[in-house]
């Protein structure tokens, strides 16, 4: 009778636990686009907690009082570079849109030198004017704009909220996650958490030096050469750096684009500098940066980029290379470390890398 009841108990829990997974699988796919935002304010907790740890270790302060200094440090770098260079970023941003419909012309002029670019140029408007929406239809979508604007505003809200949240108190959470394991496994469960935050940390770091010295570099590179609106254009590639493999080549775009407008030898001075400045980030800086951090497989990273792209926009593109950074961490420790490797040392055999004719041999 003891068994029985054991047994329906025992029944009972795995299919409660079978019904929690399939019911937080359900709301991952109902509700991505909330789990990105979440994971976006843990990425901002993970930086003010990086920022609240290192001045903690240079100045004598309590991590409460470091994290405060954390948080008004990068909120007042970004009120004062806005103050700083807004205007102007404002003004050259005003004048990129002035001119794109005359660099959308000396692209189809250009285009029609060829015999495959006039089959092209013909599909394109004879206005190209016409490209840009009119005043009537702008009139139209403004409520469309607020309602978006206001939507990302509180989105921003929601993902500044939750990083406060989560360092302010990130025991309270991560302690609390791993009361949901068996207390045999909350040992471990925790130590891979620490892993994930070390990772994300390092990515952070890794990534936020690329972006300064890309925008930094493009910066200089323009003005040398004489391109108009450099700091807006230099922005442009010091934000879209942050995603990797795609972005940088696309902060390229308008910056072509705007050098079309001073003619075709400008256009290739862009394409020469913004294109040198990539080759020197992706060959010599980047390898150099990320062999001390984190490592992504340009593949791998491109497809989950392409995924999480086509899943959910703008925001599963931004997000896809430090959620595949976390990914790479479970996999390596809860799959390799923690089951096949584990097997192994249990069996007593182990796999030697690159061998194929006899993969397994007794240690």
């Amino acid at each position: 009778m003891t068994n029985i009841y054991t047994f329906a108990k025992r029944a009972a829990v795995a299919a409660f636990i079978v019904l929690l997974i399939g019911a937080g699988l359900f709301l991952l796919v109902m509700q991505f686009y909330f789990f990105l935002l979440v994971f976006a304010g843990i990425l901002l907790a993970v930086l003010f907690s990086g920022m609240a740890q290192w001045l903690s270790s240079k100045l004598p302060l309590k991590r409460g009082w470091s994290l405060l200094l954390a948080v008004l440090i990068f909120f007042g770098l970004l009120v004062g570079a806005f103050l700083w260079v807004g205007p102007t970023i404002a003004e050259q941003g005003k004048q990129i849109r002035e001119t794109l419909p005359q660099s959308l012309g000396e692209v189809e002029q250009w285009l029609q030198q060829y015999s495959w670019g006039e089959k092209v140029a013909d599909k394109l408007p004879e206005d190209l004017s016409k490209l840009m929406p009119k005043t009537s239809s702008l009139f139209s979508k403004v409520t469309g704009a607020v309602t978006t604007t206001l939507g990302i505003l509180a989105d921003l809200l929601v993902v500044i909220i939750t990083a406060l949240f989560f360092a302010s108190n990130p025991e309270l959470y991560t302690v609390g996650f791993t009361k949901l394991f068996p207390p045999r496994h909350r040992t471990r469960v925790l130590a891979v958490l620490h892993e994930c935050y070390h990772t994300l940390k390092l990515w952070l770091l890794a990534m936020l030096s690329a972006m300064a010295i890309i925008g930094v570099s493009s910066a200089i590179g323009y003005s040398l050469i004489g391109l108009p609106m450099a700091f807006a254009l230099a922005l442009i590639a010091f934000l879209l750096a942050f995603v990797p493999n795609i972005g940088p080549w696309l902060a390229g775009i308008p910056a072509v684009l705007v050098g079309l407008t001073q003619g075709s030898q400008m256009a290739l001075y862009v394409i020469l500098v913004y294109g040198g400045i990539q080759m020197i980030e992706t060959y010599l800086i980047t390898p150099i940066i990320f062999q001390k951090t984190v490592a992504l497989p340009p593949a791998l990273l491109l497809f989950f980029q392409v995924l999480l792209g086509l899943l959910q926009g703008g925001l599963g593109l931004l997000l896809a290379a430090p959620i595949l950074a976390v990914l790479m961490v479970l996999v390596k420790e809860l799959y390799i470390k923690d089951v096949l490797e584990k097997d192994d040392a249990a069996t007593g055999k182990w796999v030697k890398a690159g061998s194929a004719g006899n993969p397994e041999s007794k240690t």
